[in-house]
C-alpha cells in the first residue's frame, strides 16, 4: 500500500518543477479539485483532464507558494502553504487537503485567506 504522504509530496515536487504530466499521474481518473475564490471562481471541477487543465496555467516553475510540511491522517493530506508578501505587506496563506486513494489523489480541496501584516 502507498502511504498517502508520498503521494502527495511526489505531486507538489512535480507542481514545483512545472511538470505536469507528473502532477497528473498522480490523480485518479475521478479526482475532484474544489479551489478557493482566490483561484478564481470557487467552481469544483471533475475528472482528471478538467483538473489537469485547470493546473497547467497554475503550477510552477517560478514564484509561487512555499509549500509546507505535508501531515497525514491516513487517507486524508493536509499541506500548507503560503505566498510571498504582497507590495501591501499582506500574504496568501492556505492549506490543501487531499484524499487518497489506491495510490492516487482523489480529491484536492483548496483553503485560504489573505493576513495582513
Amino acid at each position: 500500500m502507498i502511504d498517502a504522504g508520498n503521494v502527495v509530496e511526489r505531486f507538489n515536487a512535480a507542481w514545483e518543477q512545472g511538470d505536469l504530466a507528473a502532477v497528473t499521474a498522480c490523480l485518479a481518473t475521478d479526482v475532484t479539485y474544489s479551489p478557493s475564490a482566490w483561484d478564481g471562481p470557487a467552481v469544483t471541477v471533475h475528472g482528471r483532464e478538467a483538473v489537469a487543465a485547470v493546473f497547467a496555467g497554475q503550477l510552477g516553475p517560478g514564484d509561487g507558494p512555499a509549500l509546507g510540511a505535508v501531515h497525514v491522517a491516513g487517507d486524508r493530506v493536509g499541506c500548507e502553504w503560503q505566498w510571498p508578501p504582497a507590495a501591501d505587506g499582506t500574504t496568501l496563506r492556505g492549506l490543501d487537503v487531499y484524499l487518497v486513494r489506491d495510490g492516487l489523489i482523489v480529491a484536492k480541496d483548496v483553503f485560504s485567506k489573505v493576513v495582513a501584516r
